[in-house]
């Protein structure tokens, strides 16, 4: 993975820093050079864990205010996190043009197929496909 990969994850870990530490004007324009330079919208105050992966420089990501996501989740380019601070488990992989839409919940080792819209909560282990979004697995987690 080349700089030019995490080069988008590596500005708002710097922006979510800046944040944190009062530094909001900071903060704001090491956002903004994110958007120019990656085309990737990732706000400061996004919760985001460990080894997040976005593929192809994180092109067109959008993500709400609001958004928390867990550890070792891969966003490929053009998502849409959106309106109202979805919560997205460890190890979720979410497809290109992806769009995930409310409040939802998105459990851990979800798989979010290419161009679905995600519109409610999904458990964990589930594989999720179409643009109205249907659960085709799931298993259950005890």
């Amino acid at each position: 993975m080349g700089y030019r990969d995490r080069g988008a994850v590596n500005l708002y870990r710097l922006s979510h820093y800046l944040y944190k530490h009062h530094a909001k004007i900071l903060s704001k324009l090491v956002k903004y050079a994110n958007t120019m330079i990656f085309h990737c919208f990732i706000p400061a105050s996004v919760q985001i864990g460990n080894n997040l992966d976005l593929p192809h420089g994180g092109f067109g990501v959008v993500m709400h205010e609001d958004v928390v996501i867990g550890d070792d989740a891969i966003i490929f380019h053009n998502v849409t996190i959106g309106n109202g601070g979805a919560r997205i488990g460890d190890r979720v992989y979410i497809g290109t043009g992806a769009t995930i839409i409310g409040a939802v919940i998105i459990g851990d080792d979800v798989t979010i197929g290419a161009n679905t819209v995600v519109t409610f909560d999904v458990p964990a282990g589930s594989t999720i496909v179409g643009v109205k979004a249907r659960l085709i697995t799931a298993t259950d987690q005890q």
